[in-house]
């Protein structure tokens, strides 16, 4: 980053465009506070996925693009002897997280890795349920991720996508850098068309948000699909 570039993110903020880079990737001087929004924006679609992942006791539970890791405590509290993985693509969340969440790791309960979710380092059939929070807008090639859920995902296990609706997203600035949006028969016809059979969705009203000076109420999608 030039001098330029730094004395403008100092006193004006980061573009749209650099704020869409940082919400692809939190990286550098930015991630923490970025992890620390995303969190804000993201509590009530966490409280929806609990609902959607239907957990039950021994689960293995994988999250991919899981941020700074402030959620996994309350999901090992959805049901008993859960056993949690986190897969993200910044390095800075997976240190952040890996601080984050010290004594859940030390215990065996959770373990997190830096990658990416279309080439993941896990073996075939490991979880019962993976889900993911305002991640899938980043999969360039939403096939080659979706095939990689497909292969570490469990006979009769889950995936969950919560994501916020192409109109709820559309009129964001960052949003025209690098998003790729979706209604929901978009996104469940992504999913058909990658072996997956779309088994539910919700539809959450989350409070305002603001950007820009702006107050936006979004609306997200919580979809949750089986395969054969």
């Amino acid at each position: 980053m030039n001098p330029l570039q730094f004395l403008r993110l100092l006193f004006k903020g980061p573009t749209p465009q650099q704020m869409a880079a940082q919400l692809r990737r939190p990286h550098g001087f930015m991630a923490r506070k970025v992890a620390q929004r995303m969190n804000n924006s993201n509590r009530p679609l966490y409280d929806g996925a609990w609902k959607a992942l239907d957990l039950r006791d021994g689960m293995r539970v994988l999250e991919i693009g899981f941020g700074n890791g402030l959620f996994f405590p309350e999901l090992a509290q959805q049901a008993k002897d859960l056993t949690l993985h986190g897969l993200d693509f910044s390095a800075e969340m997976v240190q952040q997280a890996t601080a984050n969440n010290d004594a859940l790791i030390t215990n065996g309960a959770l373990s997190l890795t830096h990658g990416a979710s279309d080439r993941m380092p896990f073996a075939d059939a490991t979880f019962d349920r993976v889900f993911c929070i305002n991640v899938v807008y980043f999969w360039d090639d939403p096939a080659a991720h979706l095939r990689e859920v497909r292969r570490v995902l469990r006979p009769g296990g889950t995936f969950t996508a919560v994501l916020r609706r192409k109109t709820s997203m559309e009129n964001l600035p960052f949003a025209a850098h690098g998003f790729t949006m979706y209604e929901q028969a978009d996104w469940e016809a992504v999913l058909r068309n990658n072996g997956f059979t779309p088994v539910s969705t919700t539809v959450i009203t989350e409070p305002g948000v603001e950007y820009g000076g702006k107050t936006y109420t979004p609306e997200s999608l919580v979809v949750v699909a089986g395969f054969a």
